[in-house]
């Protein structure tokens, strides 16, 4: 990711130099340092601005906003944070792009309703878990059940329910 964003760097283009950088931030966020995490946001936040600013990539934007939403959760900011990830959320969904970025956005959401841990917030994700099972899809998308069986066994575990897990 390192050497495609400096490669899009001297390009000159925008696009793939905004594409390198959301996939390298995306990468970061993730990452188990503290350092990387902050490198990662800072890396999507000036992609969020260059696609409000340049006005492409608009249907990346929702996912992009997703991870800087959970940084500001991991930060300790819980309700704005869900309160963004939800609209992000939305968005995907409204837009017919559930399947596509609405997979991981579905995730973060959930994962972070599940550490938030408030009332109705195990519904909540349920319902989101739910809403991303039932999206019309192809046969077979292999990746959305990969994250189903992970979410549902979030949820069981936040339920205190630790018996194995069954196909559902």
């Amino acid at each position: 990711s390192e050497d495609a964003l400096r490669i899009a760097d001297r390009s000159g283009d925008d696009l793939a130099l905004a594409a390198a950088r959301m996939t390298l931030g995306v990468a970061l966020v993730h990452r188990p340092t503290d350092p990387e995490c902050e490198r990662g946001q800072k890396l999507l936040a000036e992609v969020s601005d260059v696609l409000l600013r340049q006005g492409y990539l608009l249907g990346d934007l929702p996912l992009v906003n997703v991870y800087l939403a959970r940084e500001r959760a991991r930060r300790g900011d819980r309700d704005d944070a869900i309160s963004l990830m939800r609209a992000a959320v939305e968005d995907l969904f409204r837009e017919g792009q559930l399947l596509e970025w609405g997979i991981p956005a579905t995730g973060v959401l959930v994962e972070t309703l599940l550490d938030r841990g408030s009332d109705g917030d195990i519904a909540e994700a349920e319902d989101a878990i739910e809403r991303l099972a039932t999206a019309p899809a192809d046969e077979g998308l292999v990746i959305r059940e990969i994250w189903l069986l992970r979410l549902r066994a979030l949820v069981r575990v936040s339920r205190g329910i630790t018996t194995c897990l069954r196909h559902q």
